[in-house]
This record gives structure tokens, sequence and C-alpha cells, in this order.
């Protein structure tokens, strides 16, 4: 069985996922540790220099593939389910999918600036394994994890608007191209089934239902603490973007696997 090893409250690990689930591919998840699993994500990936990031999945082969859009192309040629890239649609598919990582870019700044300000939050994101022999140091073993991360992104200064900016140009085009989209067809197993960018469910839904992770995290599907789901949740860019967020949770309602 392939393997998927992932961050269990990333969006980029959500995207893989999502996926495979609605391809319908059997996978075994593990989940990934920043730092310490580091030496094992660069052996198996052979990047021994420069950035590693999760998602990595690991085909029945050995075949390793390294980020989400891989992944999810592999699994379209897999299981069942709906075909995620009509290839008559590549061109829009890519430019939404590349509007997506524009989206999450942003919101990991703004999220990872705002768990700065939150002691509980920076706890949270030690493993909770080491986090009570800690003590009090896991905080700041996970401020020194969030300051690694924002510089391994290039995130620079303590700026939140910027990030803000991004982001609300990201989900201004999101709500374009959903208006633009043709309206669903109502049937016995889904009346009231969400619009889809392309008039039907693709990979470029399943990538823009993750730009609003950092705006308001789904139910279900990310793996947060009480204290990072506040640090991942704006409250501002969430009422002002509240027909996507209801957008998102009606797509994971009826399109994704619990």
């Amino acid at each position: 069985m392939v393997e998927l090893l992932g961050l269990v409250y990333s969006p980029w690990t959500e995207k893989a996922r999502f996926a495979l689930d609605a391809r319908r591919v059997r996978f075994r998840f593990r989940g990934y540790t920043p730092l310490l699993g580091e030496p094992a994500l660069r052996l198996k990936t052979r990047r021994f220099t420069g950035a590693v990031t999760v998602p990595v999945l690991t085909r029945d082969d050995g075949v390793v593939l390294t980020d989400s859009l891989a992944i999810a192309r592999w699994a379209d040629t897999q299981g069942a389910g709906p075909r995620l890239f009509p290839p008559e649609r590549e061109a829009e598919m890519i430019n939404l999918v590349d509007l997506s990582e524009r989206a999450l870019a942003a919101g990991r700044g703004l999220s990872l600036l705002r768990m700065l300000d939150d002691s509980e939050a920076l706890r949270e994101m030690v493993p909770r394994a080491v986090r009570r022999p800690l003590g009090p140091l896991a905080g700041a073993l996970g401020r020194a994890g969030v300051k690694r991360t924002l510089a391994k992104y290039g995130v620079c200064g303590a700026a939140r608007e910027p990030h803000a900016s991004e982001l609300a140009r990201c989900l201004d085009a999101l709500r374009e191209a959903l208006a633009a989209a043709p309206p669903p067809e109502a049937s016995p197993t889904a009346p009231k089934a969400p619009r889809t960018l392309l008039g039907e469910l693709t990979f470029a839904d399943i990538a823009m239902a993750q730009a609003l992770a950092f705006v308001e995290p789904p139910a279900f599907g990310l793996r947060l603490g009480h204290a990072s789901r506040r640090s991942f949740t704006d409250p501002g860019l969430s009422a002002r973007y509240a027909d996507l967020v209801t957008w998102r949770d009606a797509l994971y309602e009826t399109h994704r696997p619990r």
C-alpha cells in the first residue's frame, strides 16, 4: 500500500489526502514531525541540501512524489471516482492551483505571525510526547520552530498586512471564479450540491478550498488543537468572505469523505 507522509494540520497535506480519498485510492498515512523527522525525509527524497517539505507519497514501486499537485495527478490515474484533471480544462486548472498556492503562502505567514503571540499555540506545535517533559521549555521550542518555518519560507518582519492583502486578493479571485462557474445540477443524492469551479468536482476545487484554511479552518480534515485553530482563524477575513467559507463547508460535506 502506498504511504503518505504529511503534517496532520497542513492544508498542503490535506490537498493530497482529499485527492486520494476522492479517487478512492487506499493509502497509509504517517505523521511527520518537523525537525526531528527531517533527516529521514531528506534520505527518502534524496534532497540533502535546501528546503524539504511534506506531503510526500511513496508509491508501491518505490517512486517518491514530493508535492500535493504531483500526488493528486498520480491519484487521478488510480482508483475510481471523479476525474480530478479534465485534460480540456488544463490551463484553467493550473491557474487555479497556482492561485491556491499564493493564498496558502499568504495565509501561512499570517497564521504563524499570530502564533508567535499565542503561548498556548506555541506549546501545541511541540509533539505531545515531549511537551509535558519539557515543561515551560515547550513554548520556547515551539517559538523556535515557528521562527524557523517563517525563515524557511522567506517571511521577514512581523507585519501582517501584506499577507492579509495578498490573501484577500486571492479570495476575491476565487469569488469571481465561482460566480462565473455554471450552477450545479440538483440530483436525488445531492439536492443542494455546491457550485464547482469547472462545473464538476476537480482538483481546482480541492486546492481552492484549502485557501480558506487560514481564514477559518474546516470542521474536519485538518487536526488542530484549540489554540492552533485560533491562530489559523482570521475573524476579519472570515466575516468578509463568509460566503466562501460556506462554499468550502458545503464542498466538504458533499465531496470530502470523513
